[in-house]
């Protein structure tokens, strides 16, 4: 199932299910890019508790896929990623780290509120 996107003043918030997996963040990022009406705004990606069904071999496909994708002269440059357990965490800062070369910044929050702020600078 395709993450809920719900659009924010200041970005627009994804939010997961359970279970996701990349064919399904890859859905999701697919929309993001090309669904017409959706603002240029920076994105905060909120992985509730539960498995994810992501390996580490899964996050260079995952930057293959935003890089192949991602519009030319783009104003979002920021991407938080919350994330509620250390599975969750290592997965995300794994991928924070592999995706340093792309037009926008991703780092690795354990909540809401300070994934906000970050993201309206």
């Amino acid at each position: 199932m395709s993450p809920e996107i719900t659009i924010k003043t200041d970005y627009i918030l994804i939010e997961p299910k359970e279970g996701i997996d990349l064919r399904e963040i890859k859905q999701g990022i697919a929309r993001l890019f090309y669904v017409k009406g959706l603002p240029e705004q920076n994105r905060i990606w909120v992985f509730r508790q539960g498995p994810q069904n992501l390996s580490y071999a899964d996050l260079q496909k995952l930057k293959d896929i935003i890089k192949e994708n991602y519009p030319k002269d783009s104003r979002i440059n920021k991407t938080a990623l919350v994330v509620e357990s250390g599975a969750q965490t290592d997965l995300a800062e794994a991928f924070a780290k592999i995706a340093t070369d792309l037009p926008q910044t991703f780092k690795v929050f354990s909540n809401l509120a300070d994934a906000e702020q970050w993201v309206k600078q």
